[in-house]
């Protein structure tokens, strides 16, 4: 997919962030009934922790998927919001260490 590309291949945290950003917008755009949860489509995105309690929450919503759930596009949605969130945090996390290894050769 090309965003989860574009995402680790990101060279800012800015980068990182507006390209999430575009996802959820476009997700919203299509969810016109709100029957996706919260941490797909709503805006705005608060940093790191909020990224991390996307995760966490969809995580929780995965797992509280019976089996035969139904809307199996929804389903894939969450799963791939799910994707994309641990992409764009792997990548957040990356750019903090490669800041911090600036910071200690500099110094």
């Amino acid at each position: 997919m090309l965003i989860h590309e574009a995402i680790r291949e990101a060279n800012t945290r800015h980068e990182v962030f507006f390209l999430l950003t575009a996802y959820v917008e476009a997700v919203g755009y299509c969810d016109k009934g709100s029957l996706l949860p919260w941490q797909v489509r709503e805006l705005p995105l608060a940093g790191i922790e909020d990224v991390k309690a996307r995760i966490y929450g969809l995580h929780l919503r995965v797992r509280g998927m019976t089996p035969g759930y139904d809307d199996e596009i929804a389903r894939r949605t969450i799963n791939d919001a799910l994707e994309l969130y641990t992409t764009a945090l792997r990548r957040l996390a990356s750019l903090q260490e490669e800041a911090s290894e600036d910071l200690a050769h500099a110094a």
